[in-house]
């Protein structure tokens, strides 16, 4: 019994050093420069090396023996050369190699960053108001037809969204919306609202009826209901259909892409997509580091939004 839990263990140790090598392979190359990738493309940042090394030479005292290699580029004339600074100039160069893809992206990609932002925060806000709106509508209340309305809404999750794409485009053209923020923002609005209606909708119908009875005893009228016993028991639904909202808007191409050709209005996934095809594309260490920027809004709305969206999955939030 023993021996197969060690190999399971193993098993599954395998499986997520095989997962994170991908991970490893964006970080480390974001450090390092073009030779260095093409030398070793998994190897360790020559950078880092250095600055361990030249620590635990200046800890032991042997300051005058930090040395590392500078690559001087002339025209089309590149030399190397061979620098013997003291223990904060060496560190400081290094960093500096470190970071110089860093600091290029970041001029590159933080207005795209910034558009994406804005444009995921205002669509979430809208899928969440008007789907929890509407959504409460359908489950607290009858009227006739609401079924059959509710079914038409939620059929529309049944049709792939590319065969939507071409008449989609020429709506937003005869409005003369293309190449602004609306036409970001009202589409994801449109199209994210049908499974927040779902959700909600689902979730609202488990409430207790007694609830909306005895608020109902104390004169509450229906923007009361909804504002203070429907949002304050929804939080991890609502949390639920924020995080999937956010993550397909922040990782959004071809629709941002095709309507916006001013590039004021791009987003970052066609940032990057731009980058890729443009001069900086030759210049793998800002590339890389591009990836690594574009993907630290994400990992920080996983790290901060995790346990409300397990508390919502293991609350009922996609029961049916």
């Amino acid at each position: 019994m023993q021996r197969s839990a060690y190999i399971q263990h193993s098993v599954l140790l395998l499986g997520v050093l095989l997962t994170l090598v991908p991970f490893y392979f964006v970080i480390s190359n974001a450090v390092r420069s073009n030779n260095e990738i093409f030398r070793s493309p998994f190897g360790f940042p020559q950078a880092l090396t250095n600055m361990v090394s030249f620590t635990k030479l200046s800890l032991t005292g042997r300051t005058s023996e930090i040395a590392y290699v500078v690559r001087i580029s002339e025209g089309d004339e590149i030399t190397f050369e061979t620098r013997r600074d003291g223990y904060k100039a060496a560190m400081s160069a290094q960093w500096k190699i470190m970071t110089n893809g860093y600091i290029y992206a970041w001029e590159v990609l933080r207005g795209y960053m910034v558009n994406s932002l804005f444009v995921s925060l205002a669509s979430g806000f809208g899928v969440l108001l008007l789907g929890s709106i509407t959504a409460y509508v359908f489950a607290r209340y009858r009227f006739p037809g609401s079924n059959i309305l509710f079914y038409i809404i939620i059929s529309v999750m049944m049709i792939p969204g590319i065969l939507t794409l071409v008449p989609s485009v020429q709506l937003v053209t005869a409005l003369n919306l293309r190449n602004s923020y609306t036409v970001l923002i009202l589409p994801y609005i449109a199209t994210g609202q049908v499974f927040a209606i779902f959700v909600f909708r689902s979730f609202f119908r488990g409430l207790s009826e007694d609830l909306f009875d005895a608020a109902r005893m104390d004169g509450a009228g229906h923007l009361h209901l909804y504002r203070h016993v429907i949002l304050p028991l929804s939080l991890p639904s609502l949390s639920v259909i924020a995080i999937m909202n956010i993550l397909a808007t922040w990782n959004g191409f071809m629709w941002p892409f095709i309507v916006n050709s001013d590039q004021q209005y791009h987003v970052i996934a066609s940032g990057l997509y731009n980058m890729s095809t443009g001069p900086i594309a030759d210049n793998y260490s800002a590339m890389f580091s591009a990836y690594v920027l574009s993907s630290i809004p994400l990992l920080l709305l996983f790290v901060y939004a995790t346990r409300p969206f397990i508390q919502g999955m293991g609350t009922g939030a996609f029961k049916a």
